[in-house]
């Protein structure tokens, strides 16, 4: 029985929990009693079922998803702003209109040259680009970010491109009738090949959107590490007794992997429930604290436990870049980490974040027989170098800081691993050189799920293929 069971109950004038079936409300707030007779908890079809595999098969046939060896983790985090991560001492939605611009004018400006290197080589100081806007019947070449004429999400008729003039605002529509393929973005900085006769639509014949990337350097690990990682919510829409999670937990009881990472919501301020105020008889913070006491308790201090902040928790604030939460207890296993981080393990980069960027992004995209949507939308991050790259953010979703993310938000360098939670369907793929997990909500209508792999010390001959040192899989919970 996990040993916070009666935690909440020390707290005066609490309502008791339901009596029957305590053990299976563990992680209920206070006052919340899912009803008044004895309940009968869901299942789930297909509990432990294996729904995605990805990585060598030696190394999935012979997994031991549990920790084999102890060896001592060092977590360190990489996206810092002069030494300093985010921290909980941060301000935020103090940036000015023309901090903003000044922000939006270094993106730019950076992805630009990066663009330019790429299709011009090195010496890109000798060729003049033309403004966007340019009256032109002859091919030129100019670069400006992606926007929508009007609200919602691209289409061949909205899709307009701003120029970069720090004079005046230029801006011109777009035309992709001459292209087989395109996929672009409101925020994403282009270089754009075509025509202009008439001075108001540019007829692209050409988009450039990658730049030369630094693919990850192979892991340094002396020892193999088994991970486990799951992504809120972690109840049920329709109740607080956190089924999902008292499942989640009892695999880890039996399977304690090296590492865990868990990424938010797990107070969801989306949640009807918390919306109607159930938990009024203990704080947010205490709900949460008495979750991540349940979790360590049974995990224990050999498990290195990574807690990713989301904005949507009902005590985190609301913000993006969202600081860590904190915990009143300090565990020595525990790392509280902003939203989003990038984090050295051993010598193994891990991206993080618990904002559903891949659903954001394909959700307002103009794709025209564009591909893999997965790989396309991983590759608009690394190539934005941002794990937020939309502008404007999803409208009433997101509160956006641009001088937070000008400094806590960027994809310097591509990492090993990349977690990116999302509602859209659990994935495993290799995108340039990086492993991306979605590993799917733990709590779903059609069953939650989550995601566990392992990584074995590389062999110099086949260090440069990830697929042949990992081994990972998406299971039902």
């Amino acid at each position: 029985m996990l040993l916070f069971f009666f935690r909440s109950l020390q707290t005066k004038n609490v309502l008791t929990r339901t009596p029957a079936r305590h053990n299976d409300a563990l992680f209920s707030p206070a006052s919340y009693s899912p009803i008044g007779t004895p309940r009968t908890r869901k299942t789930t079809a297909g509990s432990g079922k294996i729904v995605y595999t990805l990585g060598n098969p030696t190394i999935i046939n012979n997994a031991q998803w549990s920790l084999s060896t102890q060896p001592k983790i060092t977590v360190k985090q990489l996206l810092q702003h002069n030494g300093k991560p985010l921290d909980i001492k941060a301000k935020y939605m103090h940036d000015r209109l023309s901090q903003k611009a000044d922000v939006a004018a270094d993106r730019i400006f950076n992805i630009s040259k990066s663009l330019c290197m790429k299709v011009f080589g090195e010496k890109t100081e000798d060729y003049v680009l033309s403004h966007v806007d340019v009256h032109t019947q002859e091919t030129v070449k100019t670069i400006g970010t992606i926007y929508s004429d009007y609200d919602g999400a691209l289409d061949s008729a909205s899709t307009l491109l701003v120029g970069s003039d720090i004079m005046m605002c230029r801006t011109v529509r777009l035309n992709f009738s001459k292209m087989k393929s395109v996929a672009v973005f409101p925020g994403q900085v282009v270089l754009a090949s075509g025509i202009n006769p008439r001075g108001d639509v540019f007829v692209v014949e050409e988009l450039f959107t990658e730049q030369d990337l630094m693919m990850p350097s192979p892991p340094r690990l002396a020892e193999q590490l088994s991970f486990v990682v799951a992504a809120g919510p972690y109840t049920n829409d329709d109740d607080l007794v956190y089924d999902p999670l008292q499942d989640l937990v009892t695999y880890l009881k039996e399977n304690k992997p090296n590492v865990l990472i868990l990424t938010g919501p797990f107070v969801d301020s989306n949640h009807k429930l918390i919306k109607e105020n159930v938990t009024r008889t203990e704080t947010f913070e205490m709900f949460f604290e008495k979750i991540m006491d349940g979790i360590i308790d049974t995990v224990g201090t050999d498990t290195t436990i990574l807690v990713v902040a989301s904005y949507r928790d009902a005590h985190a604030d609301p913000v993006y870049p969202t600081m860590p939460m904190t915990l009143s207890r300090a565990y020595s296993n525990v790392h509280m980490l902003p939203d989003p981080s990038l984090v050295d393990l051993n010598g193994l980069t891990i991206g993080l974040t618990s904002t559903d960027i891949l659903d954001h992004i394909l959700t307002q995209e103009l794709a025209v027989n564009a591909g893999d949507k997965v790989k396309r939308a991983v590759n608009y991050l690394f190539h934005q170098k941002s794990f937020y790259p939309l502008n404007p953010p999803i409208e009433d979703t997101i509160n956006f800081d641009s001088d937070l993310a000008s400094k806590f938000a960027n994809i310097d360098q591509i990492p090993n691993i990349i977690i990116l939670p999302s509602d859209q369907k659990c994935f495993l793929r290799l995108v340039n050189g990086c492993l991306v997990i979605n590993p799917g909500r733990l709590a779903d209508v059609n069953g939650g799920t989550f995601a566990r792999f392992i990584i074995t010390p590389t062999d110099p001959k086949e260090e440069s293929n990830p697929f042949s040192y990992i081994g990972c899989q998406v299971r039902k919970v």
